[in-house]
Order: C-alpha cells, then sequence, then structure tokens
C-alpha cells in the first residue's frame, strides 16, 4: 500500500542574525514555512 504525499514547500526566506553571529554560534531564520513543520524543525 502506497502513501501519496504532497511536496514539501521550501521556505522562501533565509536570514543569519548579524546580533548573535559568532565564530562559534550562528543563528538563522527560515521562513515561511508550511503548517504543522515548525515544532517538527524548531
Amino acid at each position: 500500500m502506497g502513501i501519496a504525499l504532497r511536496s514539501f514547500e521550501i521556505p522562501k526566506k533565509l536570514v543569519c542574525d548579524e546580533e548573535t553571529l559568532t565564530a562559534e554560534y550562528g543563528k538563522f531564520i527560515a521562513e515561511p514555512f508550511e503548517r504543522g513543520y515548525g515544532v517538527t524543525i524548531g
């Protein structure tokens, strides 16, 4: 039995938060996610 999945919508925007950027750490913001994927990814 197969499962039909629709295609995953890739976030249109990826931004690096310059305020938190260091040599060892970087915070990236990707948006918008499809409904329900924010908790899964984050």
